[in-house]
């Protein structure tokens, strides 16, 4: 039952599905005609881990966790900056596209721009820069040692460059005259030393004064580039003058030692033995630091990564986006989505009855009829369509109607029954009307009774006057006899409503009402009201009055509250309620209510036996035979051969 109610709602909405296939599509097509073509230029990288064992790899990184590190590098601002100088053009970060080669150690760059020859050059020049990038910034952990150390051996070498002139130009200094010079340059070294701890700790002392005080649970403001150059120079400099201040303190102790002054100075065996074992001590220390020297590129060489670049990056040929029959495809599966989505929002919110299981559910009462719709069924005035009509389909849907009411009525038959609907405009009249010919074609005695005093339309439906009608019978004018008169429907008897009153309710909910419908009742099979609909209180009265109602409502117009509303009312007045007719059901789902197509079938063809052959059959018969038959002739009252 579920996927027939999904078939009938696409069936309804198929329309606006179809347009937003057709709209989707073609926007796709416009895409993919006026889009910018773009090309994708891709060249792979290899990240390898350093070289050392016992030495940790970046922070003790994984080779997924470098790898990532390495994917974001690739979008950090100073190499996006760097490349687009290189390049020649502003290189986005939403152009780059870096992905992992799954169970390797390679990336693959994928650049994207709208010039192949720009993307291929610019997914090269990305990896240069990176490469560059990335020995920079591993250098710069280890360039203050490094520094240091290659200050130190700078000094060094001039120190052995001067004691080996010494020795070969055999200076005739005294060991006196040398520890003076060493106690001097000892003195000046550590003069300078002084100064420089004085300049670091004022340096210092004007940094915490111009950073803003932390708060305790955080952290110190960094330093600027600006003032780590120059701490880091100073002691690189301080550094440097400590370890000549070592130089010349050994020098100074190797010259004091407790010798015969004398004897040294007479003996110049002892003053070559002395500059000997100064020129052996520095060419130790000499090693010492290129050793150091040494160590420390070797750590910063196996602390860091290896970026090599595998494969170049070619200009693309084909761009990227998809070709037109894909934006096609695309877009009329997102237009079929939204249009989807917007029916079955539009259905979801729909509160009307469509089907008789809506009619179950929500008003518990059975359907015994359906009317489908046919063109020009409201527009056949002067005759009802089914005595136009007789072996139409629409004239099977009333005998199926009028058989459903014959089985509803077994016990108690339907003397009396009133056609209404629960707003205006559904085709009660119309139900009402034909139902009165095809009871009457059933050789039975019908009287239609026009019980809608604010807009009558039976009086235009079966074309004729309204000049008198029932309400001259509540003014007292007229007796009921005098307001029957002849239909062109066999066995069919009409009263209209006249003019109309100012107070309807209160007429038909009057005891001469009451009074009227006993009298067509005993003279006349069924007595068919048409009424109101229940907008006004009008049906409500009439509703009380008779044997059962009959309730039009049409699929999709007809709000669910609104029938509900009008059953309470119903209830409330006693009324019973036999069923109700759909109107109206469009001939697209009217499958789905057991309808057969008789049109294709030729013994449902077109009635040949004329209207005015019957009604001739009827003036002829009378209504004098049709009811008590007092033998009225067809110029005298007619209804008093109807209603005695």
């Amino acid at each position: 039952m579920e996927l027939k109610l999904i078939g009938q709602m696409l069936r309804r909405w198929s329309w606006l599905l179809v347009i937003g296939v057709l709209v989707g599509g073609g926007i796709g097509y416009a895409v993919s005609i006026y889009q910018t073509p773009e090309y994708l230029a891709s060249t792979k990288i290899l990240v390898m881990e350093p070289l050392g064992d016992n030495v940790s790899k970046v922070n003790d990184l994984n080779d997924k966790e470098l790898a990532e590190t390495y994917m974001q590098l690739l979008t950090t601002q100073p190499i996006l900056d760097s490349t687009s100088e290189k390049v020649g053009e502003k290189i986005r970060a939403a152009q780059i596209k870096a992905t992992r080669v799954r169970d390797t150690g390679l990336l693959e760059v994928a650049v994207r721009d709208t010039d192949p020859q720009r993307a291929a050059l610019t997914a090269n020049v990305l990896v240069e820069v990176l490469i560059e990038y990335n020995e920079a910034l591993q250098k710069s952990r280890f360039s203050s040692s490094e520094q240091s150390l290659e200050l130190q051996v700078s000094e060094i070498e001039g120190e052995l460059a001067r004691l080996e002139g010494d020795i070969e130009q055999r200076s005739e200094k005294s060991i006196e005259e040398q520890r003076l010079a060493s106690e001097q340059r000892k003195t000046e070294l550590e003069q300078q030393i002084f100064t420089l701890q004085g300049d670091i700790a004022r340096l210092e002392q004007d940094i915490d004064d111009l950073t803003p005080q932390a708060l305790p649970n955080e952290l110190p403001a960094p330093l600027t580039l600006e003032q780590r150059n120059q701490l880091n120079q100073k002691r690189t400099e301080l550094a440097q003058k400590k370890f000549q201040l070592d130089l010349a303190q050994r020098s100074y102790f190797n010259l004091v030692m407790p010798q015969d002054a004398a004897a040294q100075t007479e003996d110049p065996t002892n003053l070559q033995n002395l500059e000997q074992a100064n020129l052996e001590l520095y060419r130790q220390l000499y090693s010492t630091l290129l050793s150091n020297y040494e160590a420390v590129r070797l750590a910063r060489l196996q602390n860091t990564p290896n970026v090599v670049q595998v494969e170049k990056a070619l200009p693309p040929t084909v761009p990227v986006q998809a070709g037109p029959l894909r934006n096609i495809i695309l877009g009329a599966i997102i237009g079929l989505l939204l249009t989807g989505t917007i029916a079955f929002t539009l259905e979801y919110m729909d509160d009307t009855l469509k089907t008789p299981q809506d009619i179950a559910n929500v008003l518990g009462l059975p359907v015994v009829g359906y009317v489908v719709n046919e063109s020009g069924m409201d527009k056949n005035e002067g005759t009802p369509y089914v005595s136009a009509n007789p072996r139409s389909p629409m004239a099977e849907t009333f005998r199926t109607l009028r058989t459903n009411l014959e089985f509803a009525s077994v016990d108690k038959p339907l003397k009396t029954i009133l056609v209404t609907s629960p707003g205006a405009s559904e085709g009660k009249t119309t139900v009402a009307t034909n139902l009165a010919a095809v009871m009457a074609q059933a050789n039975k005695r019908v009287i239609l009774l026009e019980g809608d005093l604010r807009r009558p339309r039976v009086h235009r439906a079966l074309g004729m006057t309204n000049q008198i009608g029932i309400s001259d019978v509540f003014r007292g004018q007229m007796d009921i006899r005098d307001v029957a008169r002849y239909s062109k429907v066999k066995d069919l008897a009409v009263i209209t409503s006249g003019s109309l009153p100012p107070n309807p309710a209160e007429l038909l909910a009057s005891a001469r009402m009451s009074h009227i419908l006993a009298r067509l009742v005993e003279s006349a099979s069924v007595v068919i009201i048409d009424s109101p609909p229940f907008v006004v209180t009008d049906s409500t009265v009439l509703a009380s009055k008779v044997d059962g109602v009959l309730l039009v409502i049409q699929p999709g117009k007809t709000h669910a509250e609104a029938a509900k509303t009008m059953i309470a009312q119903l209830d409330r007045a006693g009324a019973h309620v036999v069923g109700v007719v759909l109107n109206r059901v469009s001939r697209k789902i009217s499958s789905y209510y057991g309808y057969y197509r008789y049109e294709n079938d030729p013994i449902y063809a077109t009635d040949t036996v004329s209207v005015e052959q019957q009604n001739g059959d009827t003036r002829r018969k009378g209504l004098a035979a049709m009811f008590n038959g007092n033998g009225k002739s067809a110029n005298g009252k007619l209804g008093e051969e109807i209603i005695s």
